[in-house]
């Protein structure tokens, strides 16, 4: 360990790895430091939140940091599945289900995290980057581009100089601690999740034929969601072998004195998932960890300084993990630090683009927050909550991950001249979100339908979207694109409402302002869900 480095890096779990890999292949002569506190390398059991990514992240792994030869190591998957309750919840084939029957165009993993996270240190130590591991923070003193901070390697202390330093101390915040940056995020949402170290396969929940055959691959290898009202329950294969199932629930509906202990876990089970319950109770002997966290959502005031620190991944926010989104923050974040770093290392003033990089930030943070906030209750109406999952898919192909799979988020110039187009998105998002809510509320039709595929794989305009993720585009084309997106989401949302209406007409006064339209783009949907 050397005593002065360019940036050290405090915790060394996904996005420390990832944010000093993206460094170094920017800057090959970064001098880097993790100091992360736990032993390496990791057990694979090792128990982490984001083992299910999505297309941002997994474009940021895959492309921008080059880490192909560690995701062929983990399971591809088969996007985001949703099983809607039915009568007992025994007979998952009696479930409305939606999802893909096959793989998408653009690519998405499943993270066995602690395998994902011991090859990410090796390649940082094949990068020339000094990862120490058994290394706590005794003290920090920051200051102007330069920061010492105390370290206890395996129980001697040394003094060490940085230049820049960044907190991935996931929960820990360090940094946000220590400057009294924490700030309350008011998405009250509860989770727990275990880990059997078998494979539990939902293909086997059902033998009906029909059921069996109506998807081309695995379901196991989706995201497996199971909906009730209030609450969803995860399945999560892992490339061990291992499945993390994780359970999470609306404070309000579901308290969290009901699911944060593995027994209390396994009898809530029991009482709103039975089938999921009956399958884990067969393989209690494999149990591996079980972890629980209480209001989990959380915020940051800060998360850049042109004096030379940043935060990033579960040290600064956290929201929701319905979709996946937390490895996608990370990408988002470490995006912008690494930007900072660099300029700064290249001779640039950075003040100005940090406080610009901050405000994105910030701005993506709470364009994401109406799609969960609230919404819990929505998860037991299959056809709303369809309907709306469908509609976040669109707005998030259609814009953030667009202009991410186009690198366009540190092209300042570019964004300004996109900032119309996002805010328009951002806006009719909101009173859709609210509309969805009180559509949940007042039609209550699909309760007593059962049986049905909704195959997403077969919505044209959604898989469009996905393929044109994969398109290179100039700016030019990419700004029309913008504008047919937002076309496209206008219309969406006028076809949207207008079926709503049907034998509900009382709803047009909490609809946002857009034509309503004739049955186009979901048509079949619709259809399947009257």
């Amino acid at each position: 360990m050397h005593q002065e480095y360019d940036v050290l890096i405090m915790g060394g779990g996904l996005s420390g790895l990832t944010l000093a890999i993206q460094l170094k292949r920017k800057v090959a002569n970064l001098r880097i430091l993790i100091a992360e506190r736990a032993a390496h390398p990791a057990p694979e059991a090792s128990h982490k939140v984001g083992e299910s990514s999505v297309e941002i992240a997994s474009h940021y792994f895959e492309n921008i940091l080059g880490l192909k030869p560690q995701l062929d190591n983990e399971l591809p998957k088969l996007g985001l599945r949703f099983f809607y309750t039915q009568g007992d919840n025994l007979d998952i084939s009696q479930r409305i289900e939606l999802g893909p029957n096959d793989f998408p165009a653009a690519k998405s993993y499943q993270l066995d995290r602690g395998r994902f996270e011991n090859a990410l240190a090796e390649r940082c130590l094949q990068l020339g980057i000094d990862f120490q591991d058994n290394c706590k923070i005794k003290d920090i003193a920051l200051g102007k581009n330069q920061h010492q901070v105390t370290l206890v390697h395996n129980g001697e202390e040394s003094a060490v100089q940085a230049h820049w330093l960044v907190d991935s101390t996931g929960r820990m915040s360090l940094l946000k601690r220590k400057l009294k940056l924490a700030k309350p995020a008011y998405h009250d949402i509860n989770a727990s999740w275990f880990r059997i170290n078998h494979e539990i396969n939902i293909d086997n929940w059902s033998q009906k034929p029909e059921w069996q055959d109506r998807v081309k691959a695995p379901r196991r290898l989706s995201t497996n969601h199971l909906l009730g009202k209030g609450y969803w329950v995860w399945l999560i294969p892992l490339s061990s072998g291992a499945t993390s199932i994780g359970i999470v629930a609306d404070a309000k509906l579901h308290p969290y004195a009901e699911i944060n202990t593995f027994e209390r876990a396994k009898v809530w089970l029991k009482k709103y998932e039975p089938q999921c319950a009956q399958v884990i109770d067969q393989h209690l002997d494999k149990f591996q960890d079980f972890l629980t966290l209480k209001h989990y959502s959380h915020n940051c005031k800060k998360m850049y300084s042109a004096d030379g620190w940043a935060i990033t991944g579960d040290a600064g926010v956290f929201l929701d993990p319905f979709y996946s989104p937390g490895s996608d923050f990370i990408a988002l974040n470490n995006g912008f630090i690494s930007d900072l770093i660099v300029k700064q290392y290249a001779g640039e003033d950075i003040a100005a683009r940090t406080e610009q990089y901050e405000k994105l930030f910030r701005t993506l943070f709470l364009a994401f927050c109406p799609v969960y906030e609230d919404q819990y209750p929505i998860m037991a109406n299959a056809k709303v909550m369809s309907i709306k999952i469908i509609w976040d898919y669109t707005l998030y192909w259609s814009g953030a991950a667009l202009l991410f799979f186009r690198g366009k988020f540190c092209d300042l110039a570019f964004m300004e001249i996109a900032a119309t187009s996002l805010q328009q998105i951002y806006q009719i998002n909101l009173q859709m979100q609210g509309f969805f809510r009180q559509w949940a509320e007042t039609d209550l039709s699909s309760a007593e339908k059962s049986d049905i595929f909704i195959n997403y794989s077969k919505i044209e305009f959604l898989q469009q979207l996905n393929k044109d993720l994969l398109v290179e585009q100039g700016d030019a084309e990419l700004q029309q694109q913008l504008v047919q997106n937002i076309k496209l989401i206008r219309e969406l949302a006028g076809e949207i409402v207008a079926e709503a209406y049907v034998g509900f007409p009382e709803l047009k006064a909490y609809a946002p302002e857009v034509s309503e339209g004739r049955a186009r783009y979901l048509k079949g949907v619709f259809e399947l869900l009257r």
